[in-house]
């Protein structure tokens, strides 16, 4: 009885609060939920010799609440993730599934002029640098602090972050991963977006800083220290009824923490000098029919360089916090937790896609080459006039994707695809064994409850 009384109490305050403050606030809850069933088999990678495939099914859902006052706003996100059947049917459910996705608040200082403090996605044009991975169960948020401003062309938006592995009274080394990999210390970015007419511009900057520990040499004496590495880029779209056109550009440079030396007297940071250039034009020939040609160039490192122990310039672009699964094939084989600091990536490709009423077909080809020689591993670190073995050819594979969805109703869409890979020679040997497969396919079928968020048919893949 008392806990039922407790409860009462609760419930009476909670309305009376709502009832209260109706006049200037409203609240509102919403949600979604993702299920998708996959079959891998050379996803990301090359299969090996008498792999079998992978299936599983994974699944997101997620619960919504927003109170909205006139002055400011309060948003939060809880999310579960899980594969099925990672917990057994009538045991506890003790699983690390569930988790705050968003959580911030936001002020109002004028109609034009806002600021968003919590945890959030930074989500920008094509994801392309910062992006908010929604393909991934997991997806992809930061803790920061953003200060935004909107008039009807204009959007400028700064932000930054600075992380930390928890409340300390002395400095500490951040020691935080992602993945296998170190997660950012901090960053700070500018956005700048102006609407032209049918010409959408963006300026995007982004001082993306790594954790790095140096150990001075003579004295012993670590130092915890940031190392920054700069990103800046352009990025301009036009559409018009029949034609649409796309272009942008980033160069990178700074230190980079990934490379640099740990325990000299002096710190010799290496730098970083790296670019990543796409060009795609499409055209609308019927109702409904769009084909899009374009090509993306990302720098890399020469593998056939001798001099590779002792580089001091590196010139393989990092995407950092992009929607990597977006672009360059949907099978995940580059800059998706791989192909980081290698040789870099030439991406051709080739995009149909029809829409009809509920109905959307797309059909993806890619034909892939690295952007700097390739090291021939048969011939090990032989040298040939000051240069290891390159390889003949520096083509690294070629793929196609079929992408199919159906607009169940408004929010809902039901989605299927089938990827299939070509490997070549080069992709083989920068994966470290000439043994593995050269075809590797994977395909999908997910369905997407999404009310209010993203309209169909733009369902979290480039098409």
């Amino acid at each position: 009885m008392k806990t039922k009384s407790i409860s009462k109490l609760i419930s009476g305050l909670a309305a009376g609060i709502l009832l209260a403050n109706t006049a200037n606030a409203q609240f509102s809850m919403s949600g979604q939920y993702m299920a998708r069933g996959e079959y891998r088999h050379g996803y990301s990678t090359l299969s090996d010799t008498n792999m079998k495939a992978g299936t599983f099914v994974s699944q997101r859902m997620r619960l919504n609440g927003e109170y909205k006052h006139e002055k400011f706003r309060i948003y939060a996100s809880v999310q579960d993730v899980r594969t099925w059947g990672n917990v057994g049917h009538s045991v506890i459910d003790n699983a690390a599934g569930l988790s705050l996705f968003e959580g911030y608040g936001e002020l109002f200082f004028t109609k034009k002029i806002k600021a968003k403090i919590g945890r959030q996605v930074l989500s920008y044009d094509d994801d392309r640098i910062l992006g908010g991975l929604d393909w991934a169960m997991q997806a992809r948020r930061h803790d920061a602090g953003v200060f935004m401003y909107t008039d009807s062309t204009w959007q400028v938006h700064v932000g930054g972050t600075y992380n930390q592995n928890a409340e300390a009274n002395k400095n500490i080394p951040y020691t935080v991963t992602n993945g296998a990999a170190n997660n950012y210390q901090a960053f700070q970015y500018l956005w700048a977006n102006k609407q032209f007419n049918k010409l959408n511009a963006s300026f995007l900057f982004l001082n993306n800083g790594m954790p790095f520990v140096h150990l001075n040499g003579v004295t012993g004496v670590k130092s915890n220290i940031i190392l920054y590495q700069q990103t800046m880029g352009l990025r301009a779209e036009y559409k018009s009824d029949k034609l649409q056109a796309l272009f942008y550009g980033y160069y990178q440079m700074g230190d980079d923490a990934t490379a640099s030396a740990t325990s000299t007297n002096t710190p010799k940071y290496e730098k970083t000098s790296a670019y990543d250039i796409c060009a795609e034009v499409g055209y609308k020939p019927i109702k409904g029919l769009l084909v899009t040609l374009g090509a993306e160039y990302l720098s890399g490192n020469d593998e056939t360089d001798t001099t590779k122990a002792y580089r001091v310039v590196n010139h393989a672009f990092n995407p950092y916090y992009g929607t990597n699964h977006r672009f360059n094939g949907y099978m995940d084989y580059f800059y998706v937790g791989n192909h980081g600091s290698s040789v870099g990536l030439l991406d051709g490709y080739l995009r149909v896609t029809y829409t009809y009423k509920k109905v959307m077909v797309g059909i993806n080809g890619h034909y892939f080459n690295a952007a700097a020689p390739v090291r021939d591993r048969r011939e090990g670190f032989k040298v040939v006039n000051n240069k290891y073995v390159p390889l003949a050819s520096n083509h690294l594979g070629g793929e196609l994707d079929f992408t199919l969805s159906y607009n169940f109703a408004e929010g809902v869409a039901i989605q299927g695809g089938y990827s299939q890979f070509f490997g070549a020679a080069a992709l083989q040997h920068l994966r470290g064994a000439v043994s593995l497969q050269p075809k590797s396919n994977w395909a999908y079928l997910s369905v997407i409850i999404r009310p209010g968020k993203i309209a169909w048919p733009k369902v979290g893949l480039k098409m």
